[in-house]
C-alpha cells in the first residue's frame, strides 16, 4: 500500500477545506449545548414537539458518542459513515446503546436509505469487476464499498482512495490490512475537485460529497473532475439526496415507504437540533443535467425504496466527438 499526501499544503490548511465535518470542536461541549438550547428556545415550539421536548431530545443526543459527534461537527466523518452503512441489527455493539441511538441506526429514513444506497453501490461495483481494473473511491472515507467486495477471482485489480481527511485514509489503511488487500491499495490525500489521476480509472465510486455542496456549478465541476479521472469508456457510480416534499413540489419521495414518526424524529434531530450540513438536495432531472454538462452519457438511476438517496450510473464515452480515443 502506498499513501500520498498533498505536499503543497500543511494538514491544518487541508482540514479547513473539509466540508462534511469539522476536525476539532469549535467550542466546549457545554457551551455548544447552551447555544443550541438558546437557538431552540428562540425558534419556539413545533406543532408536534414543544421546546422542552426538543431540549430533552438534545440532552439524550449528547449522552452518546455518535450524538456528540453530530452536535459538534454537524456532519459525519469516515468512521461514523462506515458504522452506519455496515450496521446490522443482529450484530451487538461492544457496549449497550441507548434507545435514541438504536432508533438512529435502525429507524431513521435517511439512515435506512443511506444503508440501502451502500448496498446498491456494492452490487453495482461487484457486477463490473474483472481482472486488470483500476477502481477508485473519491472521497473514499474508509473505502468500505470497495474493500468489502470479494476479489478472490480478481487478484490483479488496483484500488485507489482519495480523501482530504487524513483520519479517513488511516481508517481505510487499517480496513485494507484487515481485508488482506493492502498490496492492492493506494491512498492519496487530495481534493476531490483536483485528483491527480487523469485518465487512470476504470470505475469510480463517489458518495457523500455533493450532498454537502449547495453550489450547483461546483457539483458540476466535481462531476467534470470525475470525468477527467476516468479512462475512455469508464463508469461513474455516484448518488445524491432528493428534496423532501416540504421543500420541493417535484420531490420523488415514496412516502408509503417512510414511517411518519421516524421522519419526524429525523427532522427534529438533523434539521432542528443538529442543523446538519448535508442539506444540498437535487432532483433526478437536475442531476441528469449536471452529469450531461460534465460530459457523461448513458445515465441511469437506481432508486432506494424511499427514493431519498438514489444511485446514478454514468459512462464516459469510449471516443471523443472527433472520433479519437
Amino acid at each position: 500500500m502506498s499513501q500520498q499526501a498533498d505536499e503543497h499544503q500543511p494538514q491544518a490548511a487541508i482540514h479547513e477545506r473539509l466540508i462534511s465535518h469539522g476536525v476539532v470542536p469549535r467550542k466546549g461541549h457545554e457551551d455548544l449545548l447552551a447555544s443550541i438550547k438558546l437557538r431552540l428556545r428562540q425558534m419556539g415550539d413545533l406543532p408536534d414537539a414543544t421546546v422542552d421536548q426538543q431540549i430533552r431530545l438534545l440532552e439524550d443526543l449528547s449522552s452518546f458518542e455518535l450524538g456528540r459527534f453530530l452536535l459538534e461537527n454537524r456532519g459525519l466523518n469516515a468512521y461514523w459513515t462506515h458504522r452506519l452503512v455496515t450496521y446490522r441489527q443482529d450484530a451487538a455493539f461492544a457496549d449497550p446503546i441507548s434507545d435514541l441511538e438504536c432508533r438512529i441506526f435502525e429507524e431513521l429514513p435517511g439512515v435506512l436509505a443511506t444503508r440501502e444506497r451502500f448496498g446498491i453501490f456494492r452490487e453495482q461495483l461487484r457486477k463490473r469487476l474483472r481482472s486488470g481494473l483500476a477502481l477508485a473511491s473519491i472521497p473514499c472515507g474508509l473505502m468500505g464499498e470497495l474493500l468489502l467486495l470479494d476479489y478472490d477471482q480478481h487478484r490483479d485489480i488496483s484500488l485507489v482512495g482519495v480523501d482530504l481527511d487524513q483520519h479517513a485514509l488511516t481508517g481505510a489503511f487499517a480496513l485494507a490490512k484487515e481485508r488482506g488487500l493492502a498490496h492492492h491499495v493506494s491512498l492519496r490525500c487530495e481534493d476531490a475537485w483536483a485528483p491527480s489521476l487523469t485518465g487512470q480509472i476504470d470505475v469510480l465510486a463517489s458518495n457523500g460529497l455533493n450532498i454537502y455542496e449547495p453550489d450547483d456549478a461546483r457539483v458540476t465541476a466535481l462531476y467534470r473532475s470525475f470525468f477527467d479521472t476516468l479512462k475512455a469508456g469508464g463508469t461513474l457510480i455516484t448518488s445524491f439526496l432528493t428534496p423532501p416534499p416540504t421543500l420541493c413540489a417535484e420531490s420523488p419521495w415514496n412516502l408509503a415507504e417512510i414511517d411518519p414518526g421516524s421522519l419526524l424524529l429525523q427532522h427534529l434531530l438533523f434539521v432542528r437540533i443538529i442543523d446538519a450540513k448535508w442539506s444540498a438536495f437535487r432532483t433526478h432531472a437536475q442531476t441528469m443535467t449536471q452529469l450531461e454538462d460534465a460530459g457523461f452519457v448513458d445515465i441511469t438511476f437506481i432508486d432506494d425504496r424511499a427514493r431519498m438517496f438514489p444511485t446514478v450510473i454514468a459512462r464516459k464515452p469510449s471516443r471523443s466527438p472527433s472520433g479519437l480515443s
